[in-house]
């Protein structure tokens, strides 16, 4: 899921848009592992493949939920996603 985040710097007003489930956000075919832009542009984004290769946070625990589950490639399985989606909920 996509969320934005709104704040102010020197009173100019910017929104950080990320992916909430280890995706990249993508504009124009362009994937990012977040975006922030001026809140006046209101760009928008979609999310975009699995940041399982990304050298992140989000990537470590992506390749610890493989270790865990047993996958050996750096994708995500239904059970890694899983895994994740309880790891970050704390569960």
């Amino acid at each position: 899921m996509i969320v934005q985040e709104h704040f102010t710097v020197n009173g100019r007003d910017f929104v950080q848009t990320k992916s909430t489930d280890f995706r990249y956000v993508v504009r124009d075919g362009i994937s990012y592992s977040e975006a922030c832009d001026p809140a006046e542009f209101n760009r928008q984004y979609i999310e975009g493949d699995f940041m399982g290769n990304a050298n992140t946070e989000e990537s470590a625990l992506v390749r610890y939920a493989n270790e865990l589950t047993g996958n050996e490639d750096e994708t995500l399985t239904e059970a890694t996603e899983t895994l994740i989606k309880q790891l970050k909920e704390g569960n």
